[in-house]
């Protein structure tokens, strides 16, 4: 039994561990999302900018295709990202599935071995009752 418990606590860790990363990685993935969102927003208001100032036009083609290499940049750290989260969240519900394969285990041979303890005292108590009921005396409980 204490080897199916260490193995039980062992996994236990394991899953912690992963669930762990996974938030750090889904954490990444948010930061990137807000990088994009404040960089679509920065964009914009450098269109608003270059509109109403003829200097700003001049400036906003350089500001513009730095904005766009940025973004491209972010979207394939997004995927590569996001395919992280994927693999993540695969090895977390396999460490989970492999956690409860051992705790169904632990509970399985825990019922047995109660059910072997109770078959044996209703041995011992038919047997106590058997010896008593063959002497004349009535068995006490």
């Amino acid at each position: 039994m204490k080897g199916i418990a260490a193995l039980i606590k062992i996994h236990a860790f394991e899953l912690d561990e992963k669930r762990r990363a996974l938030k750090d990685i889904e954490e990444v993935r948010v930061q990137i999302e807000l990088s994009l969102a404040r960089l679509a927003q920065e964009l914009s208001d450098e269109q608003v900018a270059a509109r109403q100032s003829t200097e700003g036009g001049y400036a906003y083609g350089g500001f513009a295709r730095a904005v766009i290499q940025r973004r491209t940049a972010l979207r394939e750290q997004l995927e590569s990202v996001t395919r992280q989260v994927e693999d993540a969240r695969d090895a977390v519900a396999r460490s989970f599935e492999t956690l409860k394969k051992y705790e169904i285990t632990k509970e399985n041979r825990d019922s047995a071995a109660a059910a072997e303890a109770g078959r044996r005292d209703r041995i011992v108590q038919d047997e106590l009752g058997l010896n008593a009921y063959s002497r004349g005396k009535p068995a006490s409980s």
